[in-house]
């Protein structure tokens, strides 16, 4: 096989509430005692209150309540009445059932009772004990009400649940009553009188504002009102317009001149120039001579002469100037003129007419005024009257509807009739059997949650599979408490199987030399140990090895003076060779690196590498202080370790945190051994669970 090396993070927790068939018989029967006792508990609570608890009887009766039956009676007063919800429905018959279940109905019912009987006024206490035997429920789905009373005595409940519906009668009588058509008479009257003040003070200020209809008064009113204030804009803008522009021609007319330039010419030309024409045919001949002879003829000469003479004679008639002007009477000012005229009418005609306007929308907005006064006053009489009316109308078909009702109310067949009348059976209701059977179911839960506490609190494992489940590790062997003593035949072949199976194990392809028993109970620990080591010496495959670190005083005196010396690099180990042939152990181990605190890791790696050579099999049995330095340090040099639990001893929490140590310091877990464990459950049934 290979060994596998498991981190803490790896290794799943399982609940120790997810239990086999064979767990959960081992938990009962480890809470055994504590079961029966809540068993018993449970049937002896039943018992005691199937003694006190004779049988009953029930009286009934059924009760149709006609929701609406009193709106009913008041058809076509106020028009066909609104269809009822299921809610309204429910919420009124709610209101009946507690009305059937008011102190008073339960007071009045017990006087009725107490006076066919002869006996007294009803009491508190007698109250309430009524009160708790009174059932009232709504069937589902329907308008009927149970009433129902249980008794000891039969008659006595036919006479209760009789009693209480004559006194819900009664009560519903008194509480449903209308009585108020007194005070709706005298409102009447006085909404009589006031809706007459209402119409003789609308007629008044009608006569006094001569209004016909209010609304459209007012609103023709308005619209003249804003036509004439329309009007009067539009001839105040105008009239300013005409103002601006009369200003604007009367500064026009001021700057303007009244004669204008007509045609002005102006010119230095003269008609027939000589000088110019001599000019022209003096060049054209000089033009022609110079291609006919040299630069240096003296034709030439005068030629120039000729040529300078005509152009200072142009020059001097350019300095000749002529000129003309012509003036004429300006238009313009003809036109501004009348222009001016005609604007000055058009001023005036719109000054008359702005004052008109003022005078027409002064009138105007004074009917404004007075229209909205009158308007506000007359809404308000308006609505005092339409006030008036609807609360008139109102008190008028309730004053009817409250007679109505008085009526209907006061026939009790119109919303209460009975369907059943008060009924009970021959024989009464046995609550005995029922009772015990609640004892007994009481003990049984308490007997689950007695042990579900138990096993939910417990902190020692008592079965393999739950060290499984919280460990995470596989179980290699169970030793039963019957094999715990290693002397005995159970325990020596119990040990012998353990080490049978330690010597199969090969790691990584090489066998198991260097073995490490890891656990906190240190006697049961170097027992167990002890009888691995000797039942692998026994086998004769080679010599053993077994060092206790938790017994080395005890091995020390047991082998007094017969002690071997063997050297171990700077170091050395004292044995003592066992009454079993091939068994050696360590004397003085905490002397070595392996117990020595101040060494070092690697010396402890020599060390057992030497012990390795000079045995076939190494035992070692680590500390009782598991999570000290010198200890954590071997778990990683051992081949193997292995964690020894005791049934009923060893805590789950030091279990877990041993495992986590081994882990943590680089050790390879092979597994747990679970020493000690009892059989609760007897054999056959634990085989055929």
């Amino acid at each position: 096989m290979t060994l596998v090396v498991q981190s803490v993070a790896e290794v799943p927790s399982t609940p120790r509430g997810l239990l086999s068939m064979r767990d959960a018989m081992v938990h009962v029967f480890y809470n055994q005692k504590a079961i029966l006792a809540c068993l018993i508990l449970g049937l002896a609570v039943g018992v005691g209150a199937a003694l006190f608890t004779p049988p009953k009887f029930t009286a009934e009766s059924l009760v149709l309540l006609r929701i609406g039956a009193t709106e009913a009676a008041q058809e076509g007063l106020n028009g066909p009445q609104v269809f009822q919800g299921g809610e309204a429905v429910a919420r009124a018959l709610e209101s009946e059932v507690q009305i059937v279940r008011s102190d008073p109905v339960i007071q009045a019912a017990m006087t009725r009772l107490a006076e066919e009987r002869g006996g007294g006024a009803p009491n508190p206490k007698a109250m309430a004990a009524f009160a708790k035997a009174l059932k009232v429920e709504i069937e589902t789905g329907s308008n009927v009400m149970r009433i129902a009373f249980a008794d000891e005595d039969r008659d006595h409940a036919l006479t209760a649940v009789q009693a209480v519906i004559d006194a819900y009668a009664d009560r519903r009588a008194e509480l449903y009553v209308n009585a108020s058509r007194e005070r709706q008479d005298g409102e009447i009257a006085r909404y009589d009188r006031a809706l007459n003040d209402t119409e003789s003070e609308i007629q008044r200020i009608r006569t006094d504002h001569d209004v016909l209809d209010i609304d459209k008064d007012v609103g023709l009113a308005s619209d003249r009102l804003e036509a004439l204030i329309q009007r009067a804009g539009q001839a105040q803008e105008r009239r300013g317009a005409v103002a601006a522009e009369l200003a604007a021609v009367g500064r026009q007319l001021a700057s303007t001149q009244e004669r204008v330039l007509d045609s002005q010419e102006r010119t230095n030309s003269t008609p027939n120039d000589e000088a110019r024409n001599t000019l022209l045919r003096l060049r054209q001949d000089r033009a022609h001579i110079v291609e006919q002879y040299n630069e240096d003829w003296p034709g030439l000469a005068e030629i120039d002469a000729r040529i300078a003479a005509a152009q200072a004679q142009i020059v001097e008639n350019a300095q000749d100037i002529r000129s003309s002007d012509r003036t004429i009477r300006n238009p313009v000012v003809d036109l501004l003129v009348t222009r001016r005229a005609s604007l000055g009418i058009e001023l005036a005609s719109l000054q008359r007419q702005s004052a008109e306007l003022a005078t027409q929308l002064a009138a105007a907005r004074a009917r404004v005024a007075d229209l909205r006064d009158a308007e506000m006053r007359l809404h308000d009489l308006e609505r005092s009257r339409s006030a008036s009316e609807t609360i008139h109308r109102s008190l008028l078909i309730g004053r009817a509807g409250a007679a109505l009702e008085d009526q209907a109310v006061d026939d009790s067949n119109t919303t209460v009739r009975i369907v059943q009348p008060p009924t009970a059976p021959q024989t009464g209701r046995d609550l005995r059997p029922t009772l015990i059977l609640a004892g007994g179911a009481l003990g049984l839960a308490l007997a689950v949650a007695t042990a579900a506490a138990g096993t939910a609190m417990r902190q020692v494992f008592i079965a393999p599979g739950e060290a499984e489940s919280s460990l995470g590790l596989d179980a290699l062997m169970t030793i039963d408490a019957a094999a715990a003593d290693p002397r005995s035949g159970e325990g020596r072949a119990a040990i012998a199987r353990l080490a049978g199976l330690l010597l199969d194990v090969v790691v990584d392809g090489r066998p198991l030399q260097v073995v490490q028993f890891v656990g906190d109970s240190a006697p049961g620990k170097s027992r167990l140990a002890l009888g691995v080591a000797q039942a692998m010496a026994a086998r004769g495959e080679g010599s053993v090895l077994l060092i206790d670190l938790d017994a080395a005083d005890h091995y020390r005196k047991k082998a007094a003076g017969a002690v071997q010396r063997l050297p171990a690099g700077s170091t050395h180990l004292d044995v003592a060779q066992s009454s079993s042939p091939g068994l050696w152990a360590a004397v003085n181990p905490t002397e070595t690196p392996l117990g020595e605190p101040a060494a070092t890791a690697e010396e402890a790696r020599a060390f057992l590498d030497l012990m390795r050579g000079a045995f076939g099999r190494v035992v070692v049995v680590a500390s009782r202080d598991f999570e000290a330095p010198e200890v954590r340090r071997l778990y990683g040099l051992a081949d193997a370790n292995i964690l020894i639990l005791q049934a009923e001893s060893t805590r789950e929490p030091a279990a877990r945190r041993m495992r986590e140590v081994v882990l943590a310091s680089g050790g390879d877990l092979l597994g747990f051994v679970l020493t000690g464990r009892r059989r609760y459950v007897p054999e056959a049934l634990y085989r055929w669970f």
